[in-house]
């Protein structure tokens, strides 16, 4: 042996992370109770401010759901630790322009199924469209009458800040949670878009047609680990459907006939 070989120091054992806990049922809890409980019990009380649906009604509940979906993901996700910027598929920003047309086009494929498979289920469970009245009068805030000032508010509020918000809440908190509890891809999917198309309870067309698109943007979410594709469909389904309802009330201006 060399004196060398006598000397050299043993090689360090090589040190390895710990693999992080599963997350915790009492988390979920709290997501969803946080969620869900502080949009509830606000638009409540919103619902109490305002006795009649107006305008600004309308997109105040927007700005709440805004506040509830994206304050809890940040308030109780971020801000706790429990995910990271960088989970969520936006720090570092990582843009690619292949992302806006496949969101797009997803968006635009899924729409005739989901109008059919909506107005179907809502007439075989209900066997009206009361429900789906109520929705669109949401989104309009009541107006019978067509006006750029309830378009762009409502293309401001449900095309753009809801989708975020919900993208962040139900793929970026809750299906990370999921994505942290199981191994299985194809649980994880449904467990979160079926908590998202719940989420939509108010209407069982609606119901039906968000279930689809949870699935479509969970899987996107599991594919391309970023939140981006998922909230570019959000936003191209919404404001489709918004801009659908509106140029209705635009063709009963023009042809009043229609209303009757």
């Amino acid at each position: 042996m060399t004196p060398s070989e006598q000397t050299s120091p043993a090689p360090e054992p090589l040190h390895v992370e710990p693999s992080p806990p599963p997350p915790s049922w009492l988390d979920l809890a709290l997501y969803l109770l946080a969620g869900f409980g502080s949009f509830l019990l606000i638009s409540a009380l919103v619902a109490l401010q305002f006795q009649e649906l107006s305008l600004g009604a309308a997109f105040l509940l927007f700005l709440v759901n805004f506040a509830c979906f994206g304050g809890t993901t940040v308030l109780l996700g971020v801000r706790r630790g429990k995910i990271s910027w960088a989970q969520l598929g936006l720090r570092p920003f990582r843009w690619r322009w292949q992302w806006l047309l496949i969101g797009i086009g997803l968006a635009v494929l899924l729409l005739p199924g989901r109008a059919i498979l909506g107005l179907l289920v809502q007439w075989a469970v209900e066997g009206n469209f009361d429900s789906l009245q109520a929705r669109g009068d949401l989104m309009t805030g009541g107006m019978l009458e067509f006006s750029w000032l309830g378009f762009l508010s409502t293309l401001l509020g449900a095309g753009f800040l809801v989708p975020i918000a919900e993208e962040l809440y139900f793929r970026g908190l809750l299906h990370t949670w999921f994505w942290g509890k199981t191994d299985r891809v194809w649980l994880r999917v449904l467990a979160s878009s079926a908590i998202f198309a719940l989420g939509h309870a108010d209407s069982i067309s609606v119901v039906a047609a968000s279930s689809v698109i949870g699935i479509v943007n969970a899987i996107a979410y599991e594919r391309t680990r970023s939140l981006f594709i998922p909230i570019v469909v959000h936003i191209t389904t919404n404001s489709a459907a918004i801009l659908l309802l509106y140029l209705a009330l635009a063709a009963q201006n023009l042809l009043p006939g229609l209303a009757s």
